[in-house]
């Protein structure tokens, strides 16, 4: 019976096999045609393909494991556009993105324009150690022997790293605790946008004098330059006890930050949080992106502050988007006023000071306000109190004039009608009675 009926059994064993796969087939397809994606935003000072690199096995592969398939969701890593400063923003703006991780400066930007909610903030690691946060590190050349410390800095190249991040506004704050106007007193000012390797290199080949650049990019990329190098962070910080730099991040220097969409579910915001905080410190999702593990975002209250006082944000509070103008986020001195684009480009010229290829280059870029030269303050101020008190004499005795002649205006009509009536009788001839 086995035998004679064999063959019909593996067919019908076969056909209910076949069934079942192709069931699952379409069941696994309708949930894959179901999962809400997720997009995360990378601003990241690299190409495409290498922030594809560091992020995607963490902020895609590593979600869509531990988050995505309990929650029927799915993350998809964004590349932003480094040197379009508001792309970010327009795509917040057009729903095109969910997540956004960037420096402490962006987030604070999207925080505070379009309510996001911050989830963690990431923690270096360079060689399975964790080390100092977005800081400010300022260095020149041991050999440079024009630069001794921070008040030598004056009349000088400086060379400034990524806007937006703690490193420039941090260290435009170390510049001004020691008496040096980042605008005001620098001979020229690079801005090297994300070309930290290309500042390094002008610093080492002495183009300029003075770097600003992130710790973690320095130590990374350059530890055996180090020894070489002099460093001048007298910024007298401290967090817990810890002295600046940091080694690690804390709300008053955040290192890049994580924040999401008020629109994102709770469910999938805590999940995130709760898969960013349990990574491995020696994961491989975690070192390719070279971070130790999460920590509990803070307030970027501190960053704000910073911003603020580095000129970043306008009058309504928006952030400013300094690519596309860099004369946007300069501010001088009282008594002196950012120069015209001919006048910063033609000092350059006149100076001999060539800028590097592909990073804009400013010149003494404060100018005496000319206006302020030939019409003092005080001037001002005399010819403003006296012109205000000729108007208030001119209306005080206008209207003291009207009200006298309000006050005779009846006496006045009545003495009018009597000399009128008087000079009526006289005008009238007198008949003597006949006798």
């Amino acid at each position: 019976w086995i035998a004679k009926h064999n063959e019909s059994m593996v067919r019908g064993i076969s056909t209910v096999a076949f069934v079942a796969v192709v069931a699952q087939l379409l069941v696994c397809r309708g949930a894959s045609e179901g999962l809400v994606e997720y997009k995360v935003g990378i601003w990241y000072p690299a190409t495409p393909e290498v922030v594809q690199s560091m992020y995607k096995p963490l902020f895609e592969d590593y979600l869509n494991r531990l988050v995505g398939k309990s929650l029927n969701i799915r993350f998809k890593t964004v590349v932003v556009d480094l040197d379009d400063a508001s792309l970010a923003e327009r795509l917040i703006d057009a729903g095109q993105l969910d997540f956004l991780f960037s420096v402490a400066g962006r987030i604070a930007c999207v925080e505070r324009t379009f309510d996001w909610i911050l989830i963690a903030t990431g923690r270096n690691a360079v060689l399975g150690s964790e080390v100092g946060a977005q800081s400010a590190i300022i260095y020149s050349l041991k050999s440079n022997t024009n630069i001794k410390s921070v008040s030598d800095f004056k009349g000088k190249r400086i060379g400034v790293a990524l806007i937006y991040s703690p490193s420039f506004f941090m260290g435009q704050k170390v510049l001004s605790n020691n008496g040096i106007d980042l605008y005001k007193d620098t001979k020229q000012l690079v801005f090297y946008g994300n070309g930290y390797a290309d500042q390094m290199q002008d610093v080492l080949k002495e183009n300029i004098d003075v770097g600003i650049t992130s710790g973690t990019f320095l130590f990374q990329k350059y530890p055996d330059q180090i020894p070489y190098l002099n460093f001048h962070n007298l910024l007298n910080l401290t967090w817990e006890s810890v002295p600046f730099p940091f080694p690690a991040s804390t709300p008053l220097a955040p290192t890049y930050t994580l924040a999401c969409s008020p629109d994102i579910p709770s469910s999938v915001k805590q999940a995130v949080e709760a898969a960013l905080m349990n990574l491995d410190v020696n994961s491989p999702e975690g070192m390719a992106a070279g971070l130790s593990n999460f920590t509990t975002a803070g307030s970027l209250f501190n960053s704000r502050a910073a911003m603020e006082a580095a000129n970043l944000f306008d009058a309504k509070g928006r952030c400013k988007s300094p690519f596309g103008n860099m004369r946007a986020i300069m501010s001088c001195p009282k008594g002196t006023v950012v120069d015209s684009d001919h006048g910063l480009k033609q000092r350059c010229v006149d100076n001999h000071l060539k800028c590097p290829a592909g990073y804009p280059c400013f010149c003494g870029i404060c100018a005496q306000n000319k206006y302020a030269i030939i019409f003092p303050g005080e001037v001002v101020l005399g010819l403003s109190t006296a012109l205000f008190g000729m108007n208030l004499a001119v209306i005080v005795f206008w209207g003291f004039g009207l009200e006298i002649a309000n006050c005779l205006r009846g006496p006045m009509r009545k003495l009018v009608k009597k000399v009128q009536s008087a000079m009526r009788r006289r005008s009238v001839p007198q008949h003597r009675a006949s006798g």
